[in-house]
């Protein structure tokens, strides 16, 4: 997020960071938060163990999410730090900025559609003055509050929002992921069990592929995780009634969404 009226970070604060230029007692820094703001990370902030080789822990170009650990006013010098940062911190800030640039793009659709795209830059900044982020913006539009409804931004740009959210909303698909490990005692046409098997659950809405034997990783898809769900139990049934002699045993692997709609992560 770029607001005009937030020239620096706060101390304390995470940031994203791109480093562009490494020398041997630390290296310089770009926000892109800020307007490209030039911050330094000393090398002795980069890694809480010993540093014989800066080269061996960042590289030029690459993106790291640093604390804002010094600011002096004066100089209008800012140094941050990586070794200051969680794994957990980090990841958090990772996800809260790709999500404000993603909804930024679809702050831009909407201005587009409704016929104001040569006021994009004014009416972004607006919307931030208002509503401090896009993700807090998209989250008063998506649940039709007070605020936006008394947000000073266009009616049609207002409308333009809540329409992309609803189409949004109703692409949004959940994925469950499970692990199966099936044996055949069938020692005479084994494969071909198996391959009846799969296309059963293949049948069900499952997808079906192998990992190394005897395991195989299935897939669903769903308008919710229940539904997803249902069609993991119903295609493990059905390779149930199938399988004549032996053993199916699965295990759930993770929940992950998958081809969301943009408002989904808020």
């Amino acid at each position: 997020m770029v607001q005009e009226e937030k020239k620096v970070p706060l101390v304390g604060e995470l940031v994203i960071a791109q480093i562009s230029k490494i020398m041997p007692f630390g290296a310089y820094c770009r926000l892109p938060e800020y307007s490209n703001l030039e911050v330094f990370l000393p090398i002795k902030e980069v890694s809480s163990g010993w540093i014989k080789n800066i080269h061996e822990f960042i590289h030029e170009g690459q993106n790291v999410v640093c604390k804002v650990v010094f600011y002096d006013r004066e100089r209008q010098t800012i140094d941050v730090s990586i070794k200051k940062v969680t794994p957990q911190d980090a990841k958090q800030k990772i996800n809260t900025f790709n999500l404000e640039k993603r909804l930024d793009a679809l702050f831009a659709q909407a201005v587009k559609a409704s016929g104001l795209g040569q006021q994009k830059a004014e009416l972004a900044n607006a919307a931030l003055v208002e509503f401090n982020t896009y993700t807090n913006l998209m989250r008063n539009a998506a649940e039709q509050t007070k605020e936006f409804d008394a947000s000073k931004l266009p009616k049609k740009l207002k409308d333009a929002l809540q329409k992309l959210i609803e189409t949004s909303k109703k692409k949004k698909k959940y994925e469950v992921s499970y692990i199966m490990k099936i044996s055949t005692f069938n020692t005479k046409s084994g494969a071909t069990e198996l391959r009846g098997i799969f296309s059963a659950m293949a049948d069900k809405g499952v997808r079906v592929n192998y990992v190394s034997a005897p395991k195989y990783h299935l897939e669903a898809e769903g308008t919710d995780y229940a539904d997803a769900e249902a069609k993991i139990q119903a295609a493990v049934d059905a390779a149930q009634a199938k399988l004549k002699k032996g053993t199916i045993e699965v295990a759930k692997e993770k929940l992950k969404k998958e081809r969301e709609g943009i408002m989904s992560t808020l």
